[in-house]
């Protein structure tokens, strides 16, 4: 299977890649979507195409909303190719970020490693989730969903990283970590990565860059 997420992922490095270099200012949110789909091809099977105030609602398909400066756009995006799915984000800003934004960005970064940090065989969900979690003071309260989930023939699958859910993970299992805020009515931001279980820890196999530079259109 990791040779399969692996390749499969070129999918999501495309998209990603074909935003970043093919967005313009007056585009909306589909307009953002057939970009990616332009660029990969029918494999795109789900997402998140949330810009703008949307972005503060998690989730949602795209939009003709279009994006403007200080937006940010959450970009949840699943492919599926050769039985395996494949489930990334990034979050682009438009224009300069804010202050607020840029704190809130590096928050939620450093939760991911939180939980890279304990990703391991034999380790309980919950304490992933709880890893996520610490990371997110002072706004714990605006993360309100999974810190990630098992994926694979399925593009969520147990266990979720969940306070309730004690179930162990195992060597060879693709995870996800997708810690996100969100401000209600405002703006949202998430980042989320694809990892094998190993043994003794995980390995990344989105390796992406995250820099907040790379995502300012």
């Amino acid at each position: 299977m990791t040779e399969k997420i692996k390749n499969a992922l070129r999918l999501n490095r495309m998209a990603y890649d074909a935003v970043r270099n093919g967005f313009k200012r007056g585009m909306s949110e589909i307009d953002v979507k057939n970009l990616i789909i332009s660029a990969c091809g029918d494999s795109l099977v789900s997402g998140d195409f949330v810009g703008g105030v949307r972005s503060s609602f998690i989730e949602g398909d795209a939009t003709d909303y279009i994006l403007k400066d200080g937006d940010t756009l959450i970009l949840d995006i699943q492919f599926f190719e050769n039985g395996i799915y494949t489930d990334t984000t990034r979050t682009f800003f438009i224009g300069e970020p804010t202050e607020e934004q840029k704190e809130a960005y590096n928050i939620v970064c450093n939760a991911k490693s939180a939980g890279e940090a304990v990703l391991s065989a034999g380790v309980r969900a919950c304490d992933v989730y709880k890893a996520v979690k610490t990371q997110m003071l002072p706004f714990e309260k605006n993360f309100p969903h999974h810190a990630g989930h098992q994926l694979g023939v399925e593009p969520v699958m147990q266990p979720q990283f969940l306070p309730e859910k004690r179930a162990l993970l195992k060597k060879d299992m693709v995870v996800t970590l997708e810690p996100g805020l969100y401000f209600e009515n405002r703006f949202g931001i998430r980042v989320e990565d694809n990892y094998i279980i190993t043994e003794n820890g995980s390995v990344n196999l989105f390796d992406y860059t995250l820099n907040i530079e790379d995502f300012i259109l």
